[in-house]
């Protein structure tokens, strides 16, 4: 059997990349070796850029239902309260305030079995059902993959022209290609995560003990919103043992908040964690693709690593539907060089620059393109929005009361022209209707389309009020085209290296 798309790993990374394809309407089959959907709340924030992507995939609503705000953290010392903060306070960015250009400021609390859950209901609506206890033994690659999944039942030889391989940290594709997986694996930082119910603790809190002489005998329990439990998180010292059950959890809590009488009844789920820190050497081989845990492991501080993987399908997703229906083969290349250097940034810290001076932005909506060879700027606009930034959100007042954002109006399109003036809308509509379908595009004249709140949507994009100016938002909501003159020659050099080519 032959089919365009085979996603390896049923994780947040694998689930997004088959629903950008299914929503594209291309065939795609999801494989994973578990016997089952995976438990556990894992990774449990999901930041303010992967909010927006949700909303994009239409899941945000069951997202943001299913979770809730991050509580204030305490901290306790000898038995007593030391002290409270939000966690933006902690994490010193300060309380997010609204703002037009940002839907979704805060970030958004929801165990990882119930984000996989949404995501794979949402993928059913598609059609396609995730295939569990099937795992791949063997890839040979040549003008497309043909993958070997062993079942229960016996193995399948399976033909795909693309492979996205999405199954983890340890991935089976990743070892079979022999790329390589740099960094570092820390055996002496080793962390228990668990899941454990407890009536006699206040659900209104993140609670944290630590030790004023032992800084490391620490332990934190925080309540999981839309359910009964915690999740715990404790660090394991030299000596103790990696075997775990509750019996333990309910030892390193006593041990470590001084003797406050909180009594665990239960823990659904357990895991012994190392400290990994990893990068993948490539993350495109050939017609194979690693996304996720299967090309990066971050480190844990600041809760990246989930939302890295969603926003590495939802760049790749888009660009093999495209050249799955005609599009230079040569976009692909394009997904490495824009998300391996965020990947690379992050293995150093949530401070670090990269060698662009770029810094990490936790909520993860600085993160950019800028330089790369889809994000081209011709319009001077130092200090605002340029190409390879997130397209922002604004506010619209359109005629027939269609969408009150800019958002939804991208949403339903792949290509989004932003057009600041007559000129610049008539130019790329001609343009777009050579170089795709009808269907695929939208060129939004701000000024005439919604002039209520035209002002405001040039303020956010840096326009000023006689300026003309285009953005071509590109189908993951990165601007790809910034222009401020010669909109029909600059469309007709960019988009060819989107779209199959121009059409009669």
């Amino acid at each position: 059997m032959s089919l365009p798309v085979l996603v390896v790993g049923a994780g947040p990374a694998g689930l997004v990349a088959a629903l950008q394809l299914a929503r594209r309407r291309c065939d795609v089959r999801v494989v994973d070796r578990s016997a089952g959907p995976a438990s556990g709340s894992r990774a449990k924030g999901i930041q303010p850029r992967t909010l927006e992507v949700f909303e994009e995939l239409g899941v945000v609503e069951e997202i943001v239902a299913s979770g809730g705000p991050f509580p204030r953290w305490r901290t306790y010392r000898e038995g007593r309260l030391a002290w409270e903060k939000s966690i933006y306070d902690l994490l010193g960015t300060g309380q997010p305030v609204a703002d037009p250009a940002i839907p979704y400021p805060e970030t958004w609390m929801i165990p990882q079995w119930r984000t996989e859950e949404v995501l794979r209901d949402a993928l059913r609506r598609h059609g396609v059902e995730v295939e569990y206890d099937a795992a791949i033994v063997a890839l040979d690659d040549g003008s497309g993959v043909t993958a070997t999944i062993r079942r229960p039942r016996g193995d399948e030889r399976l033909r795909a022209s693309y492979v996205v391989a999405a199954d983890g940290a340890a991935s089976t594709v990743r070892k079979l290609l022999g790329v390589t997986f740099d960094g570092v694996t820390r055996d002496d930082e080793r962390y228990v995560n668990a899941d454990v119910r407890t009536t006699m603790l206040d659900r209104s809190y993140w609670h944290n003990w630590s030790q004023r002489d032992n800084p490391a005998a620490r332990v934190s329990v925080c309540p999981l919103p839309g359910t009964d439990v915690f999740q715990f998180v404790a660090p394991l010292l030299p000596g103790d043992d990696s075997t775990v059950g509750l019996a333990t959890i309910q030892r390193l809590f006593d041990e470590r908040s001084d003797g406050v009488a909180v009594t665990f009844d239960d823990a659904p789920w357990i895991a012994v964690s190392r400290a990994n820190e990893r990068l993948a050497s490539r993350f495109r081989i050939g017609p194979v693709f690693l996304a996720g845990d299967a090309a990066h492991a971050v480190p844990a501080a600041g809760g990246q690593g989930l939302n890295t993987a969603v926003q590495d399908s939802h760049n790749l997703g888009w660009k093999l539907a495209a050249v799955l229906r005609g599009a230079p083969d040569d976009l692909l290349d394009s997904y490495e060089e824009e998300r391996r250097p965020i990947a690379a940034r992050l293995m150093n810290g949530l401070d670090a620059t990269d060698d662009r001076g770029e810094v990490t932005d936790i909520f993860q909506l600085r993160n950019n393109y800028r330089g790369r060879r889809l994000s081209v700027q011709t319009r001077p606009a130092p200090g605002t929005v340029h190409a390879g930034d997130r397209a922002p959100d604004g506010p619209l007042s359109l005629r027939d009361g269609s969408a009150p954002r800019l958002f939804p109006v991208m949403r339903d399109v792949e290509l989004t022209a932003l057009a600041f003036g007559a000129r610049a809308a008539e130019e790329s509509d001609a343009v777009l209707r050579r170089h795709a379908p009808a269907d695929s595009f939208r060129v939004l004249d701000v000024r005439e389309h919604s002039p209520s709140t035209a002002d405001t949507i040039a303020a956010i994009y840096g326009v000023a009020p006689d300026e003309e100016a285009l953005f071509l938002v590109r189908p993951d909501g990165h601007i790809g085209l910034a222009a401020g003159d010669c909109f029909a020659e600059r469309l007709d050099t960019y988009l060819p290296h989107l779209t199959p080519g121009v059409t009669a």
